[in-house]
């Protein structure tokens, strides 16, 4: 079946929607009114047969800088990687669809796979395939039996949420979770944070109420002041832990530990998975948060190369060790 890149306007979105919804691999950061979001202009690879019906789809979310197009992962999009009605991937499948982005792009920054995607082990020239990972709890047991699953330091701070009387309150208001990050969050993050990305997720989170898979709680403490704010998208057979912040209060009342848990509880018994994002290895602290739910480790497949001229990869290296020591400087 012939194997095709097609720019963005090229794109059959109900025939790729429809593949993506009914793969095995199937994930909302996939579906065309998300990436439309994350990466407009997103641009894909296409495997379809001889009548020109899509039976695999791969999302390309390029970006432009100094006139050089390049790939990187978006924000609030963990993962892509192939989607494939007939379920698994063929390796050889993994060789072509990856020939198409080496062909148009010199520069990759990383390409997040899916967690059901294995890429081979042999690759092409100066192709790194590494990996990350995410934290997935299946809900499919009893409450009870997941919540034997948390560590002992998750169910006592369970119960301090509780005995501190937080109460849940779903919301629409997106502006008190992004302040609540900006305030607490933002600057301790390698690079700070762009303005665009909060324009960004303001935009996501108005396209997830439209479709009717978005759910955003606040804890509200004895004060009645908002203390922790969680956003999850509830899609295809997954909860994807999107968004959260907390104010220092918020954190020492533990509210982030009740909203959690109650997604947990709510959903316990059915069909699902709920999906941490797990954060990068560094961050442990995060890491050692999710661990405490009793989640399984899942790897991510990351595709990387850097085949830009020499001049241009010594001009980004020095611009990023700029930036290291600035940073440094600023901590």
């Amino acid at each position: 079946m012939p194997v095709l890149y097609l720019p963005h306007t090229d794109i059959d979105l109900e025939q790729w929607d429809a593949v993506v919804e009914r793969s095995p691999q199937r994930q909302v950061y996939a579906m065309s009114w998300y990436l439309d979001v994350v990466s407009p202009g997103w641009e894909g690879v296409v495997e379809a047969d001889d009548a020109g019906s899509y039976k695999m789809v791969m999302p390309v979310p390029w970006r432009s800088k100094l006139g050089i197009r390049y790939v990187q992962q978006p924000l609030f999009c963990q993962q892509l990687g192939i989607y494939a009605l007939e379920g698994r991937v063929p390796h050889g499948t993994y060789l072509t669809f990856i020939q198409e982005l080496y062909q148009r792009f010199r520069y990759v920054v990383d390409y997040n796979f899916n967690t059901d995607n294995q890429l081979p082990s042999l690759l092409l020239p100066e192709v790194e395939a590494g990996q990350t990972v995410t934290l997935y709890l299946n809900l499919h047991s009893s409450y009870e039996q997941l919540y034997k699953g948390y560590s002992r330091d998750r169910k006592m701070n369970l119960k301090r949420a509780h005995k501190a009387g937080l109460q849940l309150r779903e919301s629409d208001n997106i502006e008190l979770i992004i302040r609540f990050f900006k305030e607490e969050t933002a600057g301790r993050i390698y690079g700070g944070v762009a303005a665009g990305a909060y324009d960004m997720l303001r935009q996501l989170y108005q396209v997830l109420r439209e479709k009717g898979v978005g759910k955003m709680y606040y804890t509200v403490d004895k004060e009645g002041r908002e203390n922790s704010g969680c956003l999850f998208i509830i899609w295809g057979g997954r909860i994807v832990y999107i968004f959260n912040a907390a104010p220092q209060h918020g954190r020492r009342q533990n509210g982030r530990t009740l909203l959690i848990d109650h997604i947990i509880r709510k959903y316990a018994g059915q069909e699902l998975l709920f999906d941490f994002e797990s954060p990068d290895e560094r961050e442990q602290d995060i890491l050692h948060f999710y661990k405490s739910f009793g989640p399984e480790v899942k790897p991510i497949p990351v595709l990387k190369y850097n085949r830009l001229p020499k001049g241009v990869k010594l001009m980004r290296e020095a611009r990023l060790q700029l930036v290291r020591k600035l940073k440094g400087l600023a901590g």
